[in-house]
């Protein structure tokens, strides 16, 4: 018998009424952080830019040779190319398609998926989240603009972790048990051995293995200013339009954001020829430079000629660089971008009226970015019996009847 039921009754009653409270409480709070943190794959898919590429998918278990396109990778997909080969992959919300980043990997590289989140319900603050691995080779990165919820893309490599905050351009590259980090465009965090180093535009690191990140290192810029668009374009560019008919359209250059980058679009239609382009001044003594390299994102969406057009000089994209020799002498370098191919032999595949015509126009994807990374100039240069001495100009235009052209992220990256 017990002495005071009174006293084990009211003692129930407080604990059961504790647990309700608590339940109270914990219930709904739980719920909403199960909610909250509660998430979905995005969509993602690799395209082959040049060479081969071999994709092993964890459902499949061995590597399949890349063909075109592979759509729908999953995290743990492991992803290997080959010498002088090239893949680009694509990472998109699973809401609105809308794409998240892009990632170029260059030849000899491995790399592996290792998630792809996307928080579930929209009231969540949480970001869109990419991760990867890359064990060696090199990688380019680019988190998209406009995008409503904030977009982190994390890489990891042997030696450290590089998360991206921004929307920007990044290059990774692992090689001789070290990474090499630089951001073109954006702000990034390289981690390691409990030291993190933050790095903005056009800054540089390089992390050992075992060892924490050597500070901020410079001796690598770029020499375009404004060559992602994000100030008004009238900040280091002049526009020109020329045309054969002055009764038709010059064509539309204006700046946006085309498929998550910030670019600069070229439209026109009419029946004549025309041009529209820019044009920045440089002015830069490379007498002393070791190594000058073009990096673009190109996206061709109309042409009506094929090639280039019956003398090679109608491309709907095109770079002209214009330099002096040390010798005094002018000369200029071109490239120019099509989709729309021939295989008329008599259509030629270079400008037959330009003074520069070392190398041929390059026939890239329709309705996609496309990654220029051009040569070492300053070795094509005097590779060709004119050593440069003084960068002028560089000038990208679209040229013919009708064109519908993006470009992005033009840089011309010079080390001393």
């Amino acid at each position: 018998m017990h002495k005071n039921p009174e006293k084990i009754a009211w003692s129930a009653l407080l604990i059961a009424f504790l647990l309700f409270v608590i339940i109270a409480i914990t219930l709904p709070i739980g719920t909403r952080l199960i909610l909250i943190n509660s998430t979905k794959e995005q969509k993602s898919n690799i395209s082959l830019g040049s060479g081969s590429v071999y994709i092993t998918r964890p459902a499949v278990g061995v590597p399949e040779a890349l063909f075109g396109s592979m759509q729908n990778l999953t995290y743990g997909t492991h992803i290997e190319t080959e010498n002088a080969s090239r893949a680009n992959m694509s990472f998109f919300s699973p809401d609105n398609n809308k794409i998240l980043g892009t990632v170029q990997l260059y030849g000899d590289t491995e790399a592996k998926l290792l998630s792809l989140t996307t928080p579930r319900f929209k009231f969540s603050k949480h970001s869109h989240d990419i991760s990867l691995m890359i064990n060696r080779g090199r990688l380019r990165s680019s988190v998209s603009v406009g995008v409503e919820r904030n977009v982190i893309m994390t890489i990891h490599t042997p030696q450290a972790e590089i998360t991206l905050h921004h929307p920007g351009n990044y290059s990774v590259e692992v090689i001789n048990n070290q990474s090499l980090v630089s951001v073109r465009e954006g702000m990034a965090t390289v981690s390691s051995q409990g030291k993190t180093t933050t790095l903005i535009k056009d800054e540089r690191t390089t992390v050992e293995s075992g060892q924490k990140p050597a500070g901020k290192l410079s001796g690598q810029r770029n020499i375009i200013d404004n060559g992602s668009f994000s100030d008004p374009l009238s900040e280091g560019w002049t526009t020109y339009q020329n045309r054969q008919n002055a009764n038709e359209s010059a064509g539309v250059i204006e700046v946006g954001v085309h498929n998550g980058r910030r670019s600069l679009h070229f439209l026109r239609r009419g029946l004549n020829w025309a041009e529209t382009g820019i044009k920045q001044e440089l002015g830069l003594d490379v007498s002393d430079y070791q190594n000058l390299r073009l990096h673009l994102a190109a996206w061709l969406a109309f042409q009506d000629l094929r090639n280039c057009g019956s003398l090679g000089s109608e491309c709907p994209l095109m770079v002209r660089i214009e330099y002096i020799d040390t010798s005094g002498n002018t000369h200029e370098w071109l490239q120019g971008f099509y989709y729309l191919g021939s295989t008329n032999s008599s259509i030629p595949n270079r400008c037959v009226t330009c003074s520069a015509s070392d190398s041929d126009h390059i026939q890239i994807p329709h309705g996609s970015w496309h990654f220029y990374d051009s040569p070492n100039l300053m070795s094509a240069f005097e590779q060709a019996g004119r050593p440069a001495s003084i960068i002028e100009s560089i000038a990208i235009y679209a040229s013919g009847h009708n064109f519908d052209s993006y470009l992005a992220d033009i840089e011309l990256q010079a080390i001393e």
